[in-house]
């Protein structure tokens, strides 16, 4: 079946800043086709240059200043799309936000909308010419139309974005939806990154300045008129309710391929909660590949319900040249990896496919490692002071995630660096220009047991001091090369 068209209506006023970056999520997207409408609202700043930037790619409408509402209302009025969505000049969608929401409209053709989760992110600036922000909050559900996709019928059947109002216009659109008894539902995934900055035209303004409390009062008016009482509104759906009551059933997610390097050692009992810790992630679309010293006496103990497994035998006993040779035979999309001594926090792989997702920019990502002692244990001042420098550094290959391209450009991990291979790999990314990007989750959980074998502190200092010497004659040569 052929795919039907989108048109995305994209309203901006005196958004020359971030314009630019809304446009391009837009043509990212993995859905097509798509027409981009812009319907400048009488910006008096560079928009238009911004928007001419773009050439054929979109289509450009300009207005007087008539407010939001009545921009977007334009870009009804000239799109040639079955189905209509929004963005504003200042947020971001991930690059699978089209297709699977579309998705969903083949899956259950009865739809009107198609609503999915919001991510606001804190603006705070620019680092090198990248706009830099700071996560708020958790993922959450509100009437923001930028969220959202719908047929065109629904402006038919309820009409367009009310024009007299300034703010909350996409409330009062939601609410007519609701009282319209239009099919929606929740895609519980990433739809809109919401960024926040000092522009925003409802910053600063409370519940009853924006007019919020006006709008619910002409909903109870009309609900009042129609029915003789405030009818409420019908309930939402969620897609797993609604796959539940039907046979049919919509490609979302569709995750990205993970490769799951686990490094073990021949205790059976680490091995087996590795494995149980993995499962727990209830990814759907997991490699694992197996490596480490002595693995051939694991072998019989994961059976045969794990899935695809791939056992890596390398005669040397460098973890780099483990690691490696398991990257080398992997598939997945995406590369992680885990020691059957550290265990991954509940929602650890979908937390940073979910950052990647929606930071398209992204090679990488990391986070945070917590180190679990036991307080009535006794252990060796060898093994705290390696511990305490290995935390100073980040202890952070266990938190890792990387695209495979970047794997492969930047390179596999180095050998005779004892303790620091994750270091040194995450200092060539840097000078190969991927920026490590620390998520603040804790992500790693490693257990530190008195036995526990550390790399002497005084190695380690050695293996860094190298690594950072490297790094600085990388950064040598790369200056005289301009």
């Amino acid at each position: 079946m052929e795919n039907l068209l989108v048109s995305v209506i994209l309203p901006v006023y005196n958004g020359e800043r971030l314009l630019a970056e809304s446009i391009a999520c837009v043509l990212r997207q993995t859905y097509h086709p798509v027409e981009l409408i812009v319907v400048d609202d009488g910006s008096t700043d560079g928009t238009a240059g911004v928007a001419a930037d773009f050439g054929e790619q979109i289509r450009y409408f300009y207005l007087p200043h008539a407010g939001p509402a009545a921009a977007r209302n334009l870009g009804v009025r000239k799109a040639n799309g079955e189905f209509i969505a929004f963005i504003d000049a200042d947020d971001l969608w991930p690059e699978d936000k089209l297709r699977l929401h579309m998705n969903c409209f083949m899956a259950f053709p009865e739809l009107d909308i198609v609503q999915g989760l919001i991510h606001r992110i804190k603006l705070l600036g620019q680092v090198q010419g990248r706009i830099i922000g700071a996560e708020i909050d958790f993922l959450f559900i509100y009437t923001n139309l930028g969220a959202m996709v719908m047929r065109r019928s629904v402006f038919d059947r309820i009409g367009l974005l009310g024009e007299d109002i300034l703010f909350n216009e996409d409330t009062d659109f939601w609410l007519r939806a609701r009282e319209a008894d239009l099919r929606i539902l929740v895609l519980r995934r990433l739809s809109l990154i919401y960024r926040i900055h000092g522009r925003n035209l409802t910053t600063g303004g409370d519940l009853k300045s924006m007019g919020f409390f006006d709008i619910l009062q002409r909903s109870l008016e009309r609900r009042r008129r129609a029915f003789g009482y405030v009818r409420p509104v019908p309930p939402l759906s969620f897609l797993p309710d609604l796959q539940a009551q039907s046979s049919r059933s919509a490609e979302v997610p569709d995750w990205p391929s993970i490769s799951v390097v686990l490094q073990v050692g021949p205790d059976r009992e680490d091995f087996g909660k590795a494995l149980e810790n993995i499962r727990r992630q209830n990814y759907p679309s997991l490699e694992l590949l197996v490596t480490g010293n002595l693995i051939g006496e694991l072998q019989s103990s994961i059976g045969e319900s794990f899935g695809q497994v791939v056992w890596i035998e390398v005669a040397s006993p460098e973890p780099a040249d483990q690691l490696n040779a398991a990257v080398e035979r992997s598939h997945g999309e995406l590369i992680t990896f885990l020691d059957a001594e550290a265990e991954w926090t509940p929602g650890k792989l979908r937390s940073q496919v979910d950052y990647l997702r929606s930071h398209p920019e992204e090679g990488f990502v990391v986070g945070r490692t917590r180190h679990i002692l036991q307080p009535a244990e006794r252990y060796s001042s060898e093994l705290i002071d390696g511990l305490a420098f290995r935390k100073s550094l980040g202890d952070l290959l266990g938190t890792l995630m990387v695209r495979r391209a970047v794997s492969d450009k930047v390179g596999g991990f180095a050998s005779g660096l004892p303790g620091m291979e994750e270091t040194d790999w995450l200092l060539r990314a840097r000078d190969a220009g991927f920026p490590q990007k620390m998520m603040p989750n804790v992500f790693l959980y490693r257990f530190v047991h008195p036995e526990t074998h550390m790399v002497n502190t005084e190695q380690m200092k050695s293996a860094l001091l190298a690594s950072v010497r490297a790094s600085v004659h990388r950064k040598r040569i790369a200056v005289r090369g301009q």
